[in-house]
């Protein structure tokens, strides 16, 4: 799944027969995803209004990894939040009870939800629509907390390849996402928007260029940045070059 945008959708709130003359900014995020560890008490995203002077109403939930609404072990506060327009607001993701069922060798993929509900219309016959947008948020047990917020371990997936298909095993106790593998010149070299691959897991998919001896991986950090990884291959086998060969 691409991280490259908010995975965000319009949804009708009313459907009549003539249309706004145009449809007003509302609540966004000000990131692509959310950690929070279990060493923090909470960790939260900004909500921003771009609507200059409309007030929206910004409701807020969690949910699981096959898109259960919950409120364990992770609960959003507060579920419903008034802001006015150009003015923040803060969506906080809190640990309740349950959360010391989570395992403790890896990540836990949950989803931050943040729906805006517009004023009601002062004009008849409109047609009036909301974003909503949903987001990543992984629970990071203490074992398994980098030692430095720089630290890299995308580095560690391998690429075993097949004929046109490559597998992508992930060793690590973290979600990856993987945005898109490239060869010679940048040449886009996967089919897929973004790939997600889960802890300890591997994941195959098609690649354009079976023969291929040099690609860059491009993946999502915990801040939602987009670095690369420079990768070769020896036989069917591709690993990350060093850290030192990465900027040569």
């Amino acid at each position: 799944m691409s991280d490259k945008k908010h995975k965000g959708f319009w949804i009708a709130a009313a459907a009549l027969s003539v249309f706004s003359s145009g449809v007003q900014a509302g609540i966004s995020l000000d990131r692509t995803r959310v950690v929070i560890t279990e060493t923090e008490a909470s960790s939260s995203a900004n909500l921003s209004n771009s609507s200059a002077d409309i007030p929206f109403l910004a409701q807020s939930w969690v949910e699981d990894e096959k898109g259960n609404k919950i409120t364990a072990p992770l609960i959003v506060l507060p579920p419903l939040q008034r802001i006015n327009g150009g003015q923040k607001g803060i969506a906080r993701v809190s640990k309740t009870a349950g959360i010391e069922k989570l395992p403790k060798d890896r990540e836990s993929l949950f989803y931050l939800n943040v729906r805006e509900i517009p004023p009601k219309p002062d004009k008849p016959n409109t047609l009036q629509l909301a974003m909503q947008s949903r987001i990543k948020l992984f629970y990071r047990p203490a074992a398994v907390i980098p030692k430095s917020k720089s630290a890299i371990w995308q580095d560690q997936v391998i690429f075993n390849k097949s004929g046109g298909q490559m597998t992508a095993q992930n060793p690590t106790p973290y979600y990856i996402t993987i945005i898109e593998l490239s060869g010679k010149e940048g040449k886009k070299m996967t089919r897929f928007p973004g790939l997600m691959i889960a802890p300890k897991s591997s994941q195959q998919f098609d690649i354009t260029e079976a023969d291929v001896r040099e690609f860059s991986m491009m993946y999502v950090n915990d801040y939602g940045g987009h670095p690369q990884l420079k990768y070769r291959c020896e036989g069917n086998t591709c690993k990350a070059l060093s850290p030192a060969q990465q900027n040569q």
